[in-house]
């Protein structure tokens, strides 16, 4: 494994205002140094992003793990996957791998193990970074319910956790599996198996989806119904699309329009210009070109006037106006000022957005926490100028080496 040497900055203070200096640059180099630091916070740490290179700030805003990565993904049970070169590694949150740098993929962990690939061949590895189970086939997808879709042969089985095949590989498609069953595929149809690998619904469907709160979208003749557990029909195969059910409803489309369904077929609003599931049990929908969001009763919770709006997260969802970005809560209250001119999802109790040229995270009553503006004055490579009240923190590579009031 190789050994990375990272110092760490462990200050914990109240922040006010941060001011990034990183040159980087040699005398004779024309490039404007970029920087980003509008992401969320996941896991008590955010990305940062400076001269294409990733690291990660911690919620006091010191730099725990210095700006070395080529690609950097949020931190997920302590854990987090980054990329130097080509070659994929995981890292812990003292900055330090727990695997070598030499996947070509890896993906999020789930159920406890994450699947990587190196060369051609798939397999898995725990949270230690140990392969357990061996690198050797065709495609893999990640865990589900304790099962895993493996390739073999062309053909499509499923291993458990310890890399024994449960299922063998007689599918043509296989979806992971959800609520007990999955997706299978032979001669272009399309039915169901338990995770004994018992067909369970024949093959008989054009398109399946997963099923969800015991029910899922299938097509027939082109269009698309609803089926339960036994294949019993509970909505006809008579729309263009339907979504999976949430909270007991669903999104529809029909003739270019959409709705929302309940699981006994009803529709419960019509005629919508689009609408889609948002999260945290709203639909954000849109009428004569303008988004708002309605619960699954069809309540309107907040009425259409927004340009654009995201999914809620946290309780908050980003919405804009003119091209400028704010927050409302789940009540459908103006929270944050339409005033930014990015703003990202709100996550570990923040909303980070940028304004100008500075990034701020914000807390859930609109209050500036941190706020970090790169300064291109500093002739001195690889040196970050923390402010923190009055006083200046200088960093070389992650690393605290002065402190000097302004």
């Amino acid at each position: 494994m190789k050994n990375l040497q990272y110092s760490l900055q462990i200050a914990t203070r109240t922040l006010l205002i941060i001011s990034l200096m990183i040159s980087g640059l040699s005398s004779t180099a024309q490039n404007k140094t970029t920087f980003n630091a509008g992401f969320k916070y996941s896991d008590g740490f955010s990305k940062i992003l400076i001269n294409g290179k990733y690291g990660y700030i911690n919620k006091d805003a010191n730099l725990s793990i210095p700006c070395i990565f080529d690609y950097a993904n949020d931190f997920e049970e302590s854990l987090a996957i980054v990329r130097t070169g080509q070659k994929y590694a995981i890292i812990g949150v003292n900055g330090l791998p727990v695997t070598d740098f030499k996947y070509d993929f890896i993906e999020n962990y789930s159920n406890g193990l994450a699947l990587v690939k190196a060369g051609n061949k798939y397999g898995f590895i725990d949270t230690k970074g140990k392969e357990v189970v061996e690198l050797k086939y065709d495609f893999a997808m990640s865990f589900s319910e304790n099962l895993a879709h493996v390739s073999v042969n062309g053909k499509v089985g499923f291993i458990d956790k310890t890399g024994a095949l449960k299922i063998q590989p007689e599918f043509e498609y296989a979806s992971p599996f959800s609520e007990g069953f999955a997706v299978v595929m032979k001669d272009q149809k399309y039915g169901y198996i338990n995770n004994k690998g018992k067909l369970v619904i024949d093959y008989q469907y054009e398109m399946a989806s997963a099923f969800n709160e015991h029910m899922a979208t299938v097509k027939v003749k082109g269009k698309t119904g609803v089926i339960t557990f036994q294949n019993k029909i509970v909505v006809e195969p008579k729309y263009e699309n339907v979504t999976r059910f949430t909270n007991g409803t669903a999104v529809f489309r029909n003739e270019g329009k959409y709705g929302i369904l309940n699981t006994k077929g009803q529709e419960i609003v019509t005629g919508l210009q689009y609408a889609e599931e948002s999260s945290e049990g709203l639909f954000a929908f849109k009428k004569f070109n303008l988004w708002g969001f309605m619960n699954n009763k069809a309540e309107v919770i907040v009425e259409p006037i927004f340009g654009s709006v995201r999914g809620f997260s946290d309780g908050m969802a980003v919405v804009s106006v003119d091209s400028r970005f704010g927050y409302i809560d789940n009540k459908g209250k103006l929270v944050v000022p339409i005033i930014y001119d990015k703003a990202s999802d709100y996550s570990d109790g923040f909303g980070a957005v940028k304004y100008g040229d500075s990034f701020r995270f914000l807390d859930k009553s609109s209050k500036e926490r941190i706020e970090l503006v790169l300064d291109n004055s500093s002739s001195r490579p690889n040196h970050l100028v923390v402010k923190i009240n009055s006083v200046q923190h200088l960093y070389e590579n992650g690393t605290l080496v002065a402190d000097a009031a302004n």
